[in-house]
């Protein structure tokens, strides 16, 4: 609990920035500047490649994945263009991330009920058609390490039937709230993305597996 607690002192601040009404680039200007300021308080510094792959990209499906608490805070702080994420009802709750995330246009859905994902898979679509970037971590779970769980393969849906692009990204060392992590270094890696043209002929589970392949393989 030793990096949460250090990170006491920017909580107050951050209430009262998400308290403020905001559009969405403004709200995702302002999130990525929290986000630095985070990473940089609790001790971190962000190493990223593969930020030319993303520039100017829109309407495309991040696929990331999922090693700690800390995750969306990285990406927040490297990602150059706007992007929402899908997450869990839960975290819609938390005090100050559950209010950024509203504010980013996240969608929170109920993972163990049919009509959640129902939900979920409408409205990542929806949100793909008005060209707005969106990231999934499609492990669904936290792996708390560099070894990785299995995709859950659903997941992908909404690229496919929004015909959006896959951006693959990895991120390492982003395991420091849950487990002990000696290495300071976060790394952030863009994948090239995957264009709907590419996969639209291919089985869902062979894009998942190429994905993660790639993914798995930038990790530090």
């Amino acid at each position: 609990m030793y990096p949460t607690i250090r990170a006491l002192p920017l909580l107050p601040g951050a209430w009262i920035a998400s308290l403020r009404s905001m559009d969405l680039d403004t709200a995702y200007g302002r999130s990525q500047r929290w986000s630095k300021r985070v990473i940089q308080w609790l001790g971190y510094r962000i190493e990223v490649k593969g930020q030319d792959q993303i520039h100017g990209i829109h309407g495309a499906y991040f696929v990331c994945n999922h090693q700690g608490t800390l995750d969306p805070v990285p990406i927040l702080a490297t990602c150059g263009v706007p992007l929402s994420f899908i997450s869990k009802k839960e975290n819609a709750n938390l005090p100050i991330m559950g209010r950024w995330a509203k504010k980013l246009g996240c969608i929170h859905f109920d993972r163990s009920s049919r009509e959640g994902n129902i939900h979920m898979l409408r409205e990542a679509v929806r949100i793909l058609k008005q060209d707005r970037n969106l990231l999934i971590f499609p492990e669904g779970t936290r792996s708390k390490g560099d070894a990785m769980h299995p995709f859950m393969v659903k997941s992908l849906q909404p690229a496919r039937i929004a015909k959006a692009p896959i951006v693959p990204v990895t991120i390492s060392h982003c395991y420091g709230l849950d487990v002990p992590c000696k290495d300071p270094v976060i790394y952030v890696i863009y994948g090239k993305p995957l264009l709907y043209e590419d996969y639209k002929n291919l089985d869902m589970n062979e894009v998942s597996n190429q994905l993660y392949a790639q993914i798995q393989a930038n990790i530090v």
